[in-house]
């Protein structure tokens, strides 16, 4: 895979990612890369130690594709919860169940839904858990093989899990290139992180805890021939959705579910 970092552009090989039963297809060709946003901007500034408390479980229905979606997800500001969009793709807005590390449970609704950027926010009405706080990762300016970007820390519920599961990953690349929407309808520019270390299904929308305790990226895939290799939306792609919802409380359409799950 040739690499040319350092604003300019990357070139992809074709790979089929999924996550949490989903699938996306990056393409071959020559990628074209998107101004960061608002470098640095934080959607609250609060920081919960360690982070476990911060970190929920979330399922709903999907009635059209007639399947229970579940996932991870993050508390990012007081009683609103960020998660993947496709983990709440074709769920009914207003029946979302949140679990907490705890295991307390609330009713969530979706409050924003965007497929292209595969981020999605739920409003969670006394959601006690502390917010964690999204960040932008600094970055090195060029890559050096063998070299990762960082430690840091995954805070999932995987299949089957109970309770909040960590597992320490390694960041290994900072990736600025196109890929597919969530229905695989056109092509979208997103900034993301690869990371290598052991990946499952359920772990979509789990939350990147770097060295300073703060969000770095959130999972949304992984390769489908490694199981020890994921990817991450970084915190700039995060950013914009989470800080627009920050004070929505009502619902929005999650529009249709996957039906390749």
């Amino acid at each position: 895979m040739g690499v040319v970092e350092g604003g300019m552009r990357r070139c992809w090989m074709l790979i089929v990612l999924v996550l949490a039963g989903c699938s996306a297809t990056v393409p071959s060709s020559p990628t074209s890369v998107r101004s960061p946003t608002a470098a640095g901007e934080v959607a609250v500034p609060a920081k919960a130690p360690g982070g476990e408390q911060s970190v929920v479980h979330i399922s709903g229905e999907a009635p059209s594709c007639d399947v229970r979606l579940k996932g991870t997800g993050f508390v990012y500001a007081p009683q609103r919860v960020v998660t993947a969009a496709h983990v709440v793709a074709g769920v009914i807005p207003v029946a979302p169940v949140v679990t907490t590390a705890d295991g307390e449970v609330y009713e969530g609704r979706v409050v924003a839904f965007d497929p292209d950027a595969d981020v999605a926010v739920l409003y969670v009405p006394k959601l006690p858990a502390p917010p964690l706080r999204i960040t932008r990762m600094s970055t090195f300016p060029l890559r050096i093989p063998g070299v990762s970007l960082g430690d840091a820390r995954m805070l999932s519920y995987p299949k089957g899990a109970k309770h909040v599961v960590t597992q320490q990953v390694k960041i290994e690349e900072r990736i600025e290139g196109e890929s597919r929407d969530i229905y695989e309808k056109h092509d979208v520019s997103r900034i993301m992180f690869a990371v290598s270390g052991p990946m499952s299904t359920g772990v979509s929308g789990a939350p990147l805890i770097v060295e300073d305790g703060t969000v770095g990226g959130m999972m949304v895939a992984m390769a489908k021939d490694d199981p020890d290799r994921g990817y991450a939306l970084a915190a700039e792609e995060i950013l914009p959705v989470a800080n627009e919802a920050t004070n929505a409380t009502r619902h929005v359409s999650t529009r249709k579910c996957r039906r390749d799950r």
